[in-house]
């Protein structure tokens, strides 16, 4: 483990992990006025094809493929692959896995969408009310439950692909595991970049894609706010994990014959 540090962290600037905490900062900063939006539903078109790619790209099926992408735009080399990848996927794969099994269903924060469509004013699709639909025992349940009310329904208008995704995302709602993967994600190649003093362009890029998944999912009405701050915070304290164990291990110290991204 040390030696596998010593070549993805060795030699990193002191100040790094200061100038990531206030990139992450500013991150949650930047997420606050999602408090004043309030869901509408969307029309067909791109605007919706957009959002729904954004999220897709957080998503288990996605995920690995931008995680990818960064790691040969930060260190163009088929060869460092594993090295800079799998460990952070094997981290953020079972974080999730504990997030969606456990923290959830503890909480048991019903999704803004349920609701939606518990709604009479919205077309009432769900009757039985969302505790009763939660009260199914697991997402495939619920998923098949709810498609099969939705093609029944005449109340409510909506998009196909809008449809297809809120009957895929029948789980709980806090905290959000695709803002929660894509900080966690983002934040360990933004610490690297920091850690070797190049290639700072990447940096509003890989911010800007964070930023842009947290809206996503409250735009598409799959979750709150608070879900996506909760699930950012958590991705941060993973990554926060990772630096300090680093830290420990190896210690920081100023670049000295570091090999360049």
């Amino acid at each position: 483990m040390a030696k596998l540090l010593e070549n993805i962290l060795g030699g990193c600037a002191r100040a790094a992990p200061k100038q990531w905490l206030v990139l992450m900062l500013l991150l949650l900063v930047a997420l606050l006025p999602a408090y004043l939006l309030h869901f509408t539903m969307p029309k067909e078109g791109w605007v919706l094809d957009f959002w729904w790619a954004v999220s897709f790209s957080a998503s288990k099926y996605g995920l690995a493929w931008v995680g990818l992408l960064m790691v040969l735009v930060v260190q163009p080399s088929w060869k460092r692959i594993p090295l800079l990848l799998l460990p952070i996927l094997l981290f953020i794969g079972g974080a999730a896995w504990m997030n969606e099994h456990l923290l959830k269903p503890a909480i048991a924060e019903p999704r803004p969408s349920i609701g939606y469509l518990a709604d009479a004013a919205n077309g009432g699709v769900l009757k039985q009310g969302v505790q009763a639909f939660y009260r199914m025992p697991d997402k495939a349940s619920r998923s098949a439950y709810l498609e099969k009310h939705l093609e029944a329904s005449s109340g409510l208008q909506m998009p196909e692909l809008l449809r297809e995704h809120w009957v895929e995302e029948t789980g709980y709602s806090f905290p959000s595991g695709h803002a929660f993967a894509a900080s966690a994600l983002a934040g360990w190649f933004m610490f690297m970049i920091l850690c070797a003093g190049r290639r700072h362009w990447l940096l509003p890029v890989l911010w800007g894609w964070v930023v842009a998944v947290c809206y996503s999912r409250i735009l598409l009405g799959v979750h709150r706010p608070e879900d996506v701050m909760a699930g950012t915070v958590e991705g941060m304290a993973l990554v926060a994990v990772a630096v300090l164990a680093s830290s420990g291990i190896l210690g920081w110290r100023k670049k000295q014959n570091q090999e360049p991204l």
